[in-house]
Formats: structure tokens, C-alpha cells, sequence
């Protein structure tokens, strides 16, 4: 019988995470389970279910979210997790990819361009960087973040 993930140590999460990633099989249940297992622990407050929640409220009303706004709706102080959000908000993505998913993280935005849902230039690159980790083919950067953020709109209303 196979230990859940929960019962783990962090190593042993990385190590099924690596193990899952050499052997090409991201797609397995163990896999998801132990990323989104590791992300918790490591999120500071941060969680998988509340962030798809949030994002899917956010997107359901057609509206981008900030990074600050993402931590306050979960119940984290912004400056414990300023930091690690970025690599919850990859962690979301990927695990969202596995699902069949849009990239969740597209209505993630800086607090002044909640009105547009730009990125600024530093988080597109990351982004775009993401997505081509992921497999997404990326020629027009901003049209690939518009469409991205269309898909997590239309997500939200048939998920």
C-alpha cells in the first residue's frame, strides 16, 4: 500500500516529483498529488484550493486579481509571501496544465493594471517562460497572455 502524500517528508515529495518528471509520466495522480502537497507546505499560507477559488471567482466575474489581492483572500500576510508566490503561482500553473487547464496565473496582475490585465515586462517574461516549460508554443507574447486569460474566463464559466 503506498504512502499518501500527506504522510511524506518534504525530500520524498521532491523526489516523486523528480522521479515522475525524468520518467516523462506529470499526468499520474501521485504526481499532481505530490506537487500540490509540497506547494502547501511551502506556500505560507498560500494553498492550492483557496488560490483556485479566488482565481476562479475572479475570472467567473470576468476581473484580474493582484498578487497582494491573491494573498489577502487567502488569509496571507502579504509579506510573508511576497516572495513564494511566484513559485505557488507555477506550482497552480502546472498542476492546471496536468488538469487540461488554461494557465490559471494569466488574470494574476500588478495592482495597477487591473483594469487591462497587462503584465508588466519582468512577469510576462516569466510567464511566457512557463508556458514554453510547458509546451505551449509562444510567438506573440502579449496576444498568447490575451488569449491565456480569455481561456481562464471561458474556464470558469464551464468548470
Amino acid at each position: 500500500m503506498s504512502i499518501p502524500p500527506a504522510n511524506r517528508t518534504d525530500e520524498q515529495l521532491r523526489n516523486i516529483i523528480q522521479n515522475h518528471r525524468d520518467k516523462g509520466v506529470t499526468d499520474a495522480p501521485l504526481y499532481l498529488d505530490a506537487l500540490r502537497e509540497l506547494d502547501e507546505r511551502k506556500g505560507k499560507g498560500l494553498s492550492f484550493d483557496k488560490s483556485f477559488a479566488i482565481i476562479k471567482s475572479a475570472a467567473a466575474e470576468r476581473r484580474f486579481i493582484s498578487y497582494k489581492d491573491l494573498a489577502d483572500e487567502s488569509g496571507a500576510r502579504w509579506t510573508q509571501v511576497h516572495y513564494s508566490v511566484g513559485s505557488h503561482l507555477w506550482s497552480l500553473v502546472e498542476y492546471a496544465h496536468r488538469k487540461g487547464w488554461p494557465m490559471l496565473s494569466a488574470i494574476v496582475v500588478n495592482k495597477e493594471n487591473l483594469d487591462t490585465g497587462t503584465m508588466q515586462p519582468e512577469t510576462l517574461k516569466g510567464f511566457v517562460a512557463a508556458a514554453r516549460e510547458l509546451g505551449h508554443l509562444v510567438t506573440d507574447e502579449q496576444a498568447f497572455l490575451r488569449e491565456q486569460q480569455e481561456k481562464v474566463f471561458e474556464w470558469a464559466q464551464i468548470s
